[in-house]
C-alpha cells in the first residue's frame, strides 16, 4: 500500500508517507517488555534511549506540515539511528 498509494494519488496531490518508528516507550510495549529490559535494550540503540510518542507525533506533524508538501511515497524512520551500518562503531 505504501508504494501504490502514493502513485495512485500524486495526480490529485495527495501525499502519502510512512513512518517506520524504532523502539518505542509506549503503554502497550511495556506489556511486553520490563522496565529493566527497555533500559537495557535502550543502551544499545545509537540514540541511547527508546523512541518516545512525542518523537512519532513530531514526525507526523511534519509529514502534515507545509515543509513536507514535496514529499511523496517516503518511508521515514524515526528509530533513533537503529538501521545504522556497524553500530556500535568499532
Amino acid at each position: 500500500m505504501s508504494r501504490s498509494l502514493p502513485a495512485e494519488l500524486a495526480g490529485h496531490r495527495i501525499n502519502v508517507n510512512v513512518i517506520e518508528p524504532g523502539w518505542t516507550d509506549t503503554p502497550g510495549e511495556r506489556n511486553y517488555s520490563t522496565v529493566e529490559e527497555q533500559r537495557e535494550g535502550a543502551k544499545k540503540l545509537p540514540w541511547g534511549r527508546l523512541g518516545t510518542i512525542e518523537d512519532i507525533g513530531k514526525a507526523a506533524a511534519f509529514l502534515c506540515s507545509d515543509a513536507a508538501d514535496y514529499i511523496t511515497g517516503a518511508t521515514l524512520r524515526v528509530d533513533g539511528g537503529y538501521w545504522l551500518p556497524r553500530y556500535p562503531p568499532e
